[in-house]
This record gives C-alpha cells, structure tokens and sequence, in this order.
C-alpha cells in the first residue's frame, strides 16, 4: 500500500511562498509540507531516516544559496 493521499486548501500568498521555496531548493512540495508537520508537531522520529537525510540536505542546499546571496560570491 502507497503513502495516504491528502488534500489542502491555502491562500494564494502561501503558495507563492511554497513555489519560490521549492524552486530555490529543489525538493518537492510533498517534502517540504511534511517536513514542515515534521517540525510543527515534533514527531521528527516518526519520518523514516533516508528521508530526514534527503531534507536535510535540501535544506543546506538552502542555506548555501542564502549564504551566497548574503556573501555575494
């Protein structure tokens, strides 16, 4: 059996923010809303670990990016 589909509603602004966060980093939409409950309800031991690995990582590509644009390099 695959993952448990759901289905959101959000405000316009919200998912403008969600595409420029996705563009920028390159995960999907899927890993940065879970990731996202991920971190809101603190259940992080709940996500299997290769996929905590690939967020992580996501996220420090995100960071270089901002430590770039904040360097100018």
């Amino acid at each position: 059996m695959g993952k448990p589909h759901i289905a959101i509603r959000i405000p316009p602004s919200l998912l403008e923010e969600l595409n420029s966060y996705v563009e920028r980093t390159g995960m999907s939409k899927t890993d940065v809303i879970v990731c996202a409950i991920v971190t809101y309800l603190g259940c992080g031991s709940d996500v299997p670990l290769s996929q905590r690995v690939v967020e992580l990582e996501a996220r420090m590509a995100e960071l270089a990016v901002l430590v770039k644009g904040k360097l100018n390099i």
